[in-house]
């Protein structure tokens, strides 16, 4: 399997997103689709009561705000230590997970490109094809 690496501190690091990664996404957020609001900086509108304010539509109304520094440090620290680890396990080698403190203290991605590159590895996570056991295809057969 082919990881993409990025650059933390001074070592080019690997990084996957896997199910292990999007379960705590969905653990920290609900579901991926609220971590990707978070993510990119959507939030939906909130009136002074709390309650969500609706556009003539009938749909939440949505604000762009700046990306969430929370949604980039989980995923930031559960993707490298995911890469380390498939790594690892490929070589033949013991998996040594990362500090996350030192995956955020040694990071100096900018931004806009971290979240670039996560979507890129979320998008990858959700567009691979692995064959069934056993040669099924998953598709009904006409009888």
């Amino acid at each position: 399997m082919k990881l993409k690496k990025i650059r933390i501190g001074q070592e080019n690091l690997p990084i996957r997103i896997d199910y292990n990664v999007i379960e705590a996404i969905e653990e920290e957020f609900d579901t991926l689709e609220k971590f990707r609001m978070e993510l990119l900086g959507f939030r939906w509108k909130r009136g002074e009561d709390g309650a969500y304010i609706y556009g003539d539509d009938g749909r939440p109304e949505i604000e762009i705000t700046r990306p969430s520094i929370k949604a980039m440090k989980l995923v930031l620290t559960q993707m490298v230590n995911e890469g380390l680890k498939a790594e690892a396990y490929e070589c033949h080698k013991e998996y040594v997970p990362m500090d996350p403190d030192q995956i955020i203290m040694e990071c100096e991605i900018e931004h806009m490109y971290l979240v670039e590159i996560i979507e890129e590895e979320l998008a990858r996570c959700q567009s691979v094809k692995k064959p069934i056991p056993g040669g099924a295809s998953g598709k009904s057969k006409k009888q």
